[in-house]
């Protein structure tokens, strides 16, 4: 099988520019691997339906799994989310930042990503890699985490390239992330609750 193409990029001042090349694979259809603000992340185009499948199967998810999507910024996010004032005024102080933010989708999010539930989960990393990535795509990509064999966070590049290179088309690599999970958060009709506490601070809401 096609090996992915591997970009390098220096964790303090990464060539933005090489990420065009990236671009076009997300494009395409293809699967990338990528750093965020919290552990390496495996995604594709929203607008890809045979790569979500692919993701699905790469990943062994079920459709009962809820997938989020990694957004630029939050007139994006507001696309595919519903954003009142209560949840713009929270998420304009948060992100970017380690956050998954769950709120009602609107019907531009695929049905498939659905599976009958009405929400999304929502991403915008402190990673200018990532946020440069969607913009230039100019959609959003769906994410997971890069997982081993046992479904635990993997940390090391070389690790990730060995597991994933005969998988994906991509991947994007600024050496070892010892991160933690990002902080679920979930918000409908101005209440907030703590699904998941993880990198993000949360003591905005106590």
């Amino acid at each position: 099988m096609t090996k992915a193409v591997v970009f390098h990029l220096n964790p303090d001042y990464p060539n933005l520019k090489r990420l065009s090349k990236v671009v076009d694979v997300l494009s395409r259809g293809g699967l990338v691997i990528y750093p965020t603000d919290t552990y390496y992340g495996l995604g594709c185009a929203i607008t890809s339906r045979k790569s979500i499948t692919k993701l699905y199967g790469l990943k062994g998810l079920t459709d009962k799994h809820l997938m989020s999507i990694i957004c630029p910024d939050l007139s994006t996010a507001a696309k595919y989310a519903y954003i009142d004032d209560e949840a713009f005024r929270v998420l304009k102080d948060i992100l970017p930042g380690p956050y998954t933010v769950v709120l009602k989708a609107t019907k531009e999010v695929p049905r498939s990503l659905l599976q009958k539930r009405p929400t999304i989960g929502i991403r915008i990393p402190d990673t200018p890699v990532v946020l440069e990535l969607v913009q230039q795509l100019g959609v959003p990509i769906i994410t997971t985490t890069v997982t081993d064999a046992r479904g635990e966070p993997m940390t090391d590049p070389e690790e990730i390239i060995k597991r994933y290179d005969s998988h994906v088309e991509a991947i994007i690599e600024q050496g070892i992330l010892m991160g933690d999970a990002s902080t679920v958060l979930a918000y409908e009709d101005g209440e907030w609750e703590v699904l998941r506490r993880g990198k993000g601070d949360i003591s905005f809401l106590e």
